[in-house]
């Protein structure tokens, strides 16, 4: 009885985890001093400025609706 309890608690903190878990939101980067882009949830650095977002993917082509 005890094992079962266990595994009942463990499956159920499990799917709790995924359960709360939420998409990242990215953003489009532009660093100031080489004009390269990135996408990235959050800032690379002082030289990056933001230039698009939010987007919903990791190459920043789905824009969220605002």
């Amino acid at each position: 009885m005890k094992r079962i309890t266990t595994i009942c608690a463990l499956f159920l903190g499990l799917t709790a985890g995924f359960a709360s878990a939420q998409p990242s939101i990215y953003y489009q980067w532009k660093n100031s001093s080489t004009g390269a882009t990135m996408c990235e949830p959050e800032s690379p650095g002082p030289q990056w400025s933001k230039t698009g977002g939010p987007f919903s993917d990791a190459n920043c082509s789905i824009k969220m609706p605002e």
